[in-house]
């Protein structure tokens, strides 16, 4: 048992040293300043909506938030630790795999319920305006939330290490952990009866299309691991470059309007890899919906805030954000096969390279500009300070792009 239990534990030590690394390069002293900045905004809108808020408007935007955590605990991947080499050379000690579960189980419970403590205190304004209380059921109710929680989270671990995960089973997960937190917040006692009876379902679906293994699923259990840590990185490659194993090519038939038509220019020595950066941009998960993502949080900031100023900072800092992830690119794929077979020079590959990239910043600031336009009074002093963020964004843009090579 010792053996087994050092050997998870030193994998989540290492797994810990590497999240706190790429920590340290995403927070880095510019981020924190903006993130800072923007959380004092929040505040400050997040006070002034509360006064002038309806009923029917915050009780929308807790049951949004409801929703949104419930997805996080129930839909985020617990994690296994376990590799595909452990079915051969941790068979052995399979049956004390038991005391590492609990510990995984443990540590990802407190993260879910310190989650929810946050949430229940920041959305507590709220609470205590549409919330019917019953004080001495209270603490009954949150003692039974924290109970649906680590339930949540034990069947989930269990259906990841010994099972195969059931999308039916987490749904009905989902619903009940809802309810429960809609029972704590609002107070209605049917949310009792759904709940209850959304768990009487759940157990008879579970018992009717899984059977109860005590062994463990080693490779489902690897390859669902595997899955969890590709998504991490996939986060995380948002902000600083990260090592990849698998990148996923496929042609979107959606973006083919974006590529630019073939023409007799494009087989000219100077536009030889025009084309073909284009396409690979398009068709690399890790590079088109890099940049869609930070554009839907960029996005979201700005029409939370729907100020010129706050949305010329968020511009400039997806500007910042998004370039730094791409310039990267410029290698990964000069080490491809493909990127030699032509005799082209060396310059022509970087100035084409160099090319998409100012299209690409150039039409997503262009783009985020737009919003905030549209989000904001149109007026002349909200189209100079835009204007100002859409030329400030290119120069950061245009700082890095020059340094490919």
């Amino acid at each position: 048992m010792t053996n087994i239990t050092t050997i998870f534990n030193d994998r989540r030590k290492k797994e810990r040293e590497k999240r706190a690394l790429y920590s340290k390069y995403i927070f880095n002293s510019h981020l924190i300043m903006f993130l800072i900045i923007v959380l004092g905004a929040v505040m400050i809108n997040y006070s002034k909506w509360l006064a002038v808020a309806t009923k029917f408007e915050m009780k929308a935007v807790l049951i949004v938030v409801i929703l949104l955590l419930s997805y996080l605990i129930t839909f985020t991947k617990a994690k296994t630790f376990i590799k595909e080499a452990d079915a051969v050379f941790l068979l052995p000690l399979e049956k004390y795999y038991v005391e590492v579960y609990k510990n995984t189980l443990t540590m990802g419970t407190i993260g879910h319920l310190v989650m929810t403590v946050i949430f229940y205190f920041a959305t507590k304004p709220i609470i205590d305006r549409v919330g019917e209380f019953q004080n001495k059921l209270q603490i009954i109710n949150i003692a039974i939330l924290f109970l649906v929680i680590i339930a949540v989270n034990g069947m989930k671990l269990r259906e990841a290490v010994y099972n195969k995960p059931q999308i039916t089973s987490s749904v009905l997960q989902y619903l009940i952990l809802v309810l429960s937190l809609l029972r704590v917040v609002l107070h209605k006692n049917y949310y009792d009866y759904m709940a209850i009876i959304i768990f009487i379902i759940m157990v008879m679906v579970m018992i009717k299309t899984n059977k109860v293994y005590t062994n463990i699923n080693w490779y489902g259990a690897a390859d669902y691991d595997k899955q969890r840590k590709e998504n991490y990185l996939k986060f995380v490659n948002m902000f600083v470059d990260v090592p990849m194993d698998n990148i996923k090519v496929a042609r979107r038939k959606y973006f083919d309007i974006l590529l630019p038509k073939l023409k007799e220019d494009n087989f000219s020595v100077e536009n030889s890899f025009k084309y073909y950066y284009y396409r690979v941009f398009l068709r690399q998960e890790n590079t088109v919906f890099l940049a869609l993502r930070l554009m839907l949080v960029a996005v979201m900031f700005i029409y939370s805030f729907k100020n010129s100023y706050v949305s010329m900072v968020i511009i400039v800092s997806y500007s910042y954000l998004t370039i730094i992830q791409l310039v990267p690119l410029y290698k990964k794929i000069n080490n491809s096969i493909w990127s030699h077979v032509l005799p082209v020079k060396e310059e022509i590959k970087v100035n084409s390279f160099r090319h998409l990239l100012t299209v690409v910043m150039l039409l997503t600031t262009l783009l985020l500009i737009l919003i905030s336009i549209l989000l904001t009074n149109i007026n002349m002093n909200n189209i100079i300070i835009n204007i100002v963020a859409l030329i400030l964004a290119n120069l950061v843009a245009r700082i890095f792009i020059v340094k490919v090579k």
